[in-house]
C-alpha cells in the first residue's frame, strides 16, 4: 500500500526535484539534482497504480507531471459527489440495490510538493460498494474512478529528449486512458510510428509509396530484434484498438509498460549509460 508523504529533496544549496516519481517514498538525506533525476528514472512504471480509485477522502499517490517529485492529495473536504438521477429512479423497487447506484464527482487535488503546490481539477463517476465493519457487519462505502484530470496526468516517465511527436501522440494516449481504452491504443499505435520516424525506418518507399507498419518494424528488427520484438507487440495492440470496442486495461498498461522501457533504451539510452558508468568505474578502480 501507498504511504503519503510530502517528497521535498534538497540539495547542498537549493531545493531540487526528482524527474518522476513512480514510488511515492520518502526521501530524506540531500541529493543533487542529476543523481534524483537518474535514480527516479530507474524504475517502470507502477501498473497498480493507475488501476487504484479515489474515495471520498483520498486519491491514489499519481505522481505529479509537473514537478516530477510529488503526489496528488486530498484535503478534507475537496471531493464532492452526487448520485444521478437515473441510477435512483427505481430505488423502490424490490430488485434494487447499492449496486446500481452510479456516483458523479469533481474534487481538487494538490501536489504534496509544497515546492510545487500544484491543483488538478478531477472529475468522474463512481459506485458504491459493502465493505465490513470492525465487527464484521456490512457497511458501505464509496468509491470514484478518475475520468478526467487537468493539468494531464502522465502514466509513463517521458524522456527529456524524446522526440515532440512522440510526446504528442503519448499524451493523447495519456488523456484517453480513462474515457476510451481502444483510442488510447491507437494512440500508442501513432507514438510507435513517430519513434520509428524518428529511429530513421523510412515511412515510404523511394518511390514515395507508403509503407505499413509491420514492414517497418520489420526493418528495424534486423539490426535490433530484441527491442523489434516490443515494438512488434505494441503494433498488434495498435491494430486491436482500431479494430474492437474494447481493450483490456491490464493489456494497454502492459503496453505503456513497454513503451516505457522501448523510449528509455532508444532514446534515453539507459543501457549504454549504465555501460558507460561500468566501464568508468572498471578503468578507475581495476589498477587498485
Amino acid at each position: 500500500m501507498y504511504e503519503k508523504g510530502v517528497r521535498i529533496i534538497r540539495g547542498d544549496r537549493n531545493p531540487v526535484k526528482l524527474l518522476f516519481g513512480h514510488t511515492p517514498e520518502a526521501c530524506t538525506e540531500p541529493v543533487d539534482f542529476e543523481h534524483a533525476c537518474f535514480a527516479n528514472r530507474m524504475a517502470l512504471m507502477d501498473i497498480h497504480l493507475w488501476k487504484a480509485f479515489l474515495t471520498d477522502t483520498a486519491c491514489p499517490p499519481w505522481p505529479c507531471p509537473c514537478c516530477k517529485a510529488g503526489v496528488l492529495t486530498l484535503s478534507k473536504g475537496a471531493l464532492k459527489s452526487k448520485t444521478t438521477v437515473a441510477s435512483m429512479a427505481d430505488r423502490n423497487e424490490d430488485w434494487w440495490d447499492s449496486d446500481h447506484v452510479v456516483l458523479s464527482f469533481t474534487a481538487w487535488a494538490t501536489c504534496s510538493n509544497k515546492l510545487c503546490a500544484e491543483t488538478f481539477a478531477l472529475a468522474g463517476d463512481g459506485g458504491v460498494e459493502m465493505v465490513p465493519d470492525e465487527d464484521d457487519n456490512t457497511d458501505y462505502a464509496n468509491y470514484f474512478q478518475l475520468r478526467y484530470c487537468h493539468p494531464l496526468l502522465e502514466l509513463i516517465a517521458i524522456p527529456k529528449n524524446c522526440p515532440a511527436p512522440v510526446s504528442k501522440a503519448l499524451h493523447a494516449a495519456f488523456a484517453l486512458y480513462w474515457i476510451d481504452r481502444p483510442s488510447a491504443a491507437g494512440r500508442i499505435r501513432v507514438a510507435l510510428e513517430r519513434l520509428l520516424d524518428h529511429l530513421g525506418v523510412p515511412a515510404q518507399t523511394p518511390g514515395g509509396k507508403y509503407v505499413p507498419l509491420d514492414t517497418r518494424v520489420d526493418q528495424f528488427s534486423k539490426t535490433d530484434p530484441a527491442h523489434g520484438a516490443q515494438l512488434m507487440a505494441l503494433k498488434w495492440l495498435g491494430n486491436v484498438g482500431s479494430h474492437t470496442i474494447d481493450v483490456n486495461k491490464d493489456d494497454l498498461l502492459a503496453a505503456f509498460q513497454v513503451l516505457e522501457h522501448a523510449l528509455s533504451e532508444l532514446v534515453e539510452k539507459k543501457s549504454a549509460m549504465i555501460a558507460k558508468l561500468a566501464a568508468d568505474m572498471t578503468a578507475k578502480y581495476k589498477a587498485l
